[in-house]
C-alpha cells in the first residue's frame, strides 16, 4: 500500500508537461521565408515575448499560401528569459520600426492562427541581427545583406 501512494504521488511530476510546445512541432521550417515588416506593437512577456507587424515586403516571393503584403501578424520569439539575458527590452521593437526578418509559418492555423514563429531579424535602428537560439546578437553594418550573411546559423 505505501507503495501505491508514493508512486500516486510521484507520478504526475514524471510526465511530460504537454502545454509548452516545440518550435518544429508548430512551425514549419520547410516554408520558411523573408519579409520586411513594420512594428505596430511589442510585447516583452512571458514565456514567449510577441511582435505585432504589418508586413510591408517579401522580396524572395512567393510567400506562403495565405501570406501576404499589408497583412497583420504577430511574431513569437524566442523564451523571455533568453532575449532579455541578449538585451532584448521593452523599447527593443517600437511602433515604426522596419526590420527584415526570416519567419516560419504555423503547420497548424487552428493553433496558431495569425501567428509566424521569428526565426531571424535584422534590426537596423538597433543595430543588430538576432538569430532564434545562438544566444546572441550579431552587429550590423553598411552593406544591406547583414540577415542573409547569417541565416546559415539558424538551427
Amino acid at each position: 500500500m505505501y507503495r501505491l501512494i508514493t508512486i500516486a504521488l510521484f507520478l504526475p511530476w514524471s510526465m511530460s508537461a504537454p502545454g509548452h510546445h516545440n518550435v518544429i512541432v508548430v512551425y514549419d521550417d520547410q516554408k520558411r521565408f523573408t519579409a520586411e515588416v513594420e512594428v505596430r506593437e511589442f510585447e516583452l512577456i512571458n514565456p514567449h515575448p510577441l511582435i505585432l507587424v504589418e508586413i510591408v515586403d517579401i522580396p524572395d516571393a512567393p510567400a506562403p499560401d495565405g501570406i501576404e503584403i499589408a497583412q497583420t501578424w504577430t511574431l513569437e520569439m524566442d523564451n523571455l528569459r533568453e532575449l532579455t539575458a541578449l538585451g532584448i527590452h521593452s523599447e527593443t521593437f517600437i511602433p515604426g520600426d522596419r526590420i527584415l526578418v526570416a519567419l516560419d509559418p504555423s503547420r497548424h492555423t487552428r493553433y496558431r492562427e495569425n501567428t509566424l514563429y521569428l526565426r531571424a531579424a535584422e534590426h537596423r535602428r538597433e543595430g543588430f541581427v538576432y538569430i532564434h537560439n545562438v544566444r546572441q546578437l550579431f552587429p550590423t553594418d553598411a552593406a544591406e545583406d547583414n540577415l542573409s550573411r547569417h541565416l546559415h546559423k539558424i538551427n
